[in-house]
């Protein structure tokens, strides 16, 4: 697959390619594939697009073209620490290692961390994340964010309570909230709306019933999402019922009206048909991390009966300590072949499973109107992958939704946009010089350990 480079910023374009599966709700395949983009957003796809006065023309011959793939749960600034938190339970594996590692953390480190995060991000196909944040180095790890051209929901982790919660990550409760507060009027919308606030309380177990409360009336005040982790491991519910009397995590939840808001629950392993029979109609989606739930001995969560239930998943790659990459093809096709495991082969198809990632991931993140597939009025975020790669290679009756699903992997992402500029071209970053990124993480890290004393 061959094109010329092309300018960065472009007004006009016409992008050809052999193959455009849009991923919007008919899942509807154009071939030959025509996108038309002008101003950063979608004008045109198909026979509707044609070449405007004064625009460019790309042709990419063998060129396949998805959506900008959503990750819905990521931990960028946990980038840093991979390969540092290995062979460990969830509870172990936050206080023997994550909490004392992300307590260690200051705006530097978080800020190299990110952009880390972010470049295997973009150059695997991920245009768009949800991001759960951090407590030290919050400001550093969004200033990342606008710097490294993904578009992002993303916030402080917010914690003020919690047993083994090292004194640097546990907030007086009016601090935590005085701080999220200003760091949201400082960026949402940051960067031409590429950079959405969300509030990020880590989970039940790090946050008090005043937490809770509150930023629940934040929510409804600001109309920002809620985002946190929920029913990941058993130990993690126990310890909530012994904590909150008896209540597990979704009955908690609604005592305090929490699921009333926009809420994303990251993992949601353990939701029972009890749980979906509550939360159906509630503007409620969970974020499917197969791998982090393998590597932590979590289980698998049953993705056929919570989208039964009505409510969207997205898939996460989670944080580079718990999976050990941040590969939202590879997620994809877990989530697939775990469904298949628990329901059969028959139980998701290659269109649905892509739509975790595209269409259905961008509408667990409130975001169904802006990204997520490839129609006319909808943000340029788009993936150019090498149809000539062996993997995808396969007879022309083959549905191609199911080679990219089951097939394809990052190796064939070529060239990634992002509201209309070319962030990665021949599968190298354009705006960011990565040796750099690397070398100076591996500075911080130095430090960064020398300060958590691990």
């Amino acid at each position: 697959m061959t094109a010329s480079e092309p300018r960065h910023e472009i007004d006009r374009l016409l992008l050809e390619a052999d193959v455009v599966l849009t991923m919007d709700r008919d899942r509807r395949v154009v071939s030959p594939g025509r996108i038309l983009v002008e101003g950063g957003r979608i004008v045109a796809v198909g026979e509707a697009a044609v070449l405007p006065e004064g625009g460019e023309r790309l042709s990419i011959p063998g060129g396949l073209v998805v959506p900008g793939l959503v990750q819905s749960h990521v931990h960028l600034g946990q980038t840093i620490f991979r390969g540092l938190a290995e062979g460990r339970r969830l509870l172990a594996w936050l206080r023997e290692r994550i909490w004392p590692l992300e307590a260690a953390h200051d705006d530097d480190s978080a800020y190299w961390s990110t952009r880390l995060g972010a470049a295997e991000c973009l150059l695997g196909g991920t245009t768009t994340v949800q991001e759960i944040g951090l407590g030290p180095g919050a400001a550093g790890l969004l200033e990342a964010l606008v710097d490294s051209g993904l578009r992002a929901v993303a916030g402080m982790c917010l914690m003020d309570s919690g047993a083994e919660l090292p004194d640097g990550l546990r907030g007086d409760t009016d601090r935590v909230l005085e701080r999220t507060l200003g760091l949201g009027e400082r960026y949402d919308g940051a960067d031409g709306g590429r950079l959405r606030y969300s509030l990020n309380p880590r989970f039940i177990l790090t946050g008090s019933d005043e937490l809770w409360r509150r930023l629940r009336e934040l929510a409804e005040e600001r109309g920002w999402p809620l985002h946190t982790h929920a029913l990941e491991q058993r130990d993690e519910s126990e310890a909530v019922r012994a904590l909150k009397g008896g209540r597990d995590e979704i009955e908690y939840f609604d005592s305090h009206g929490v699921l009333d808001t926009q809420l994303c629950l990251a993992h949601g392993v353990w939701l029972t048909e009890r749980h979906l029979e509550r939360l159906g109609g509630r503007r409620l989606s969970v974020a499917h991390c197969p791998s982090a739930n393998l590597k932590l001995g979590s289980g698998i969560a049953d993705i056929i009966a919570i989208r039964r239930a009505g409510l969207p998943v997205g898939v996460g790659a989670d944080g580079a300590a718990c999976n050990n990459d941040l590969d939202c093809l590879e997620e994809v096709r877990l989530a697939a072949l775990l469904q298949a495991l628990e329901h059969g082969p028959e139980a998701i198809d290659g269109a649905t499973a892509l739509g975790l990632a595209t269409e259905e991931g961008a509408r667990a993140l409130g975001m169904g109107d802006e990204i997520g597939s490839l129609e006319a009025g909808k943000a340029a975020d788009l993936v150019v992958l090498d149809g000539s790669r062996p993997e995808l290679a396969a007879a022309a009756s083959a549905d191609p939704h199911d080679l990219v699903a089951f097939s394809a992997t990052r190796a064939a992402v070529r060239h990634v946009m992002v509201g209309g500029r070319w962030q990665v071209w021949d599968g190298e970053l354009l705006h960011s010089d990565l040796a750099e990124i690397v070398r100076r993480l591996s500075e911080h890290r130095t430090r960064l350990l020398e300060r958590a004393r691990l």
